[in-house]
């Protein structure tokens, strides 16, 4: 076991980073806490170059954006393993998303590994590696921090720069290198870094089931709950859940009335109540509601077998060339073509286009198109 300390000096981390500013390839990890918060709590990030390896508190007063601008504004290659969120918490740090990510969870997707593999079960196939996970729980905000969390800490990023070589490689020898950095761009470049409140419904999983009256209700009250929760940097579900969204929204269908639940001490309930109401009245003077929602076509229920087919199409092709299916063809990208007749969708375009045969996903598709 490798003994690293915390480094929480200015000057240690300084000394650190000198070390591996030069290095071609860094490995980073970040602990964070996101219980009590909208937003994440950065605590710790791990960077490692192979031979080096530092573990630096990220809740001193510093600077770190000048800290780390030596080694994030660079063309080295940045190692991450599911970096979605340790990204966000770049973007807050630094300002930018830096370049030349390579994520070694979203590589192992394309060379025949579950999809979204946790770390410790990637380094276990791959190399037989077994990687504790007992610190898991840890309160990374509190100190002093164990040589137990410490270690933990580190051990995410130390085998880093190996699994990035051996993954790289093998991407290369299969030919698929150029599927993964075209996808991993497009998932880069997909993602909003700075919250859209304005598209907070989105976020409601089962927003789709329901019908266009009570959708448009639970629009208003996600995008009222997402700007409470930002401004008060609390989680969503503490101003409201996505299930009493949904039961408040079927309620005002039918009773025209704005009820929310009484009692929660994150917003005002007479003030909340109004303001959601006037949101609600300048929506129906544009006349956003029908009389008559009305039942589901034949057309929305046969598109949801063509969708089916698509997808199971899909499947096969991602078995044949040993991707994982949930990146070749994620449904909402099968829905949204569908329903777009969207001829310039990624589903057909890009790097899929080499590995489908696109006069069967015509006899798939056309009867479906026709219909409509």
């Amino acid at each position: 076991m490798i003994a690293i300390d915390l480094l929480v000096e200015k000057n240690e981390i300084e000394s650190f980073i000198s070390k591996v500013v030069n290095s071609k390839i860094i490995s980073v990890d970040i602990e964070f806490m996101r219980r009590n918060t909208f937003f994440p709590e950065p605590c710790v990030i791990q960077i490692s170059d192979g031979s080096n390896h530092g573990c630096i508190d990220l809740t001193l007063q510093l600077s770190y954006k000048n800290i780390f601008k030596e080694i994030f504004n660079t063309n080295k290659i940045i190692v991450l393993h599911s970096c979605r969120q340790d990204l966000e918490i770049l973007y807050m740090i630094l300002g930018y998303i830096p370049k030349n990510i390579f994520d070694t969870q979203f590589a192992a997707s394309f060379l025949g590994y579950k999809y979204q593999i946790g770390y410790a079960e990637l380094m276990k196939e791959v190399y037989g590696v077994i990687i504790d996970k007992t610190e898991k729980m840890t309160n990374w905000k509190k100190r002093p921090l164990s040589k137990e969390q410490i270690n933990y800490a580190v051990n995410d990023v130390i085998h880093l720069n190996k699994l990035y070589e051996d993954l790289n490689e093998e991407l290369l020898k299969t030919k698929k290198i150029k599927y993964f950095k075209e996808e991993f761009a497009n998932f880069i470049n997909d993602i909003e870094w700075n919250p859209k409140t304005d598209e907070a419904w989105k976020r409601i999983k089962s927003i789709n089931n329901l019908n266009k009256n009570v959708k448009n209700i639970v629009k208003i009250i996600s995008v009222w709950r997402e700007r409470q929760a930002i401004n008060r940097d609390i989680p969503r579900n503490w101003i409201m859940s996505e299930k009493e969204i949904i039961e408040i929204s079927k309620d005002f269908i039918i009773n025209k009335k704005v009820s929310l639940p009484k009692n929660n001490k994150y917003f005002d309930y007479d003030m909340a109540q109004l303001e959601i109401q006037n949101v609600i009245d300048k929506l129906c003077a544009n006349k956003i509601f029908d009389k008559d929602d009305g039942e589901k076509t034949k057309i929305n229920s046969y598109y949801k077998k063509i969708a089916n087919d698509l997808y199971d199409y899909y499947k096969l092709i991602s078995l044949e060339n040993n991707i994982s299916y949930q990146i070749l063809s994620p449904k909402k990208m099968i829905f949204s073509y569908l329903k777009n007749k969207d001829s310039n969708s990624r589903l057909i375009n890009g790097w899929r286009k080499e590995l489908i045969d696109i006069k069967k996903i015509s006899s798939i598709t056309q009867p479906y198109f026709n219909l409509e």
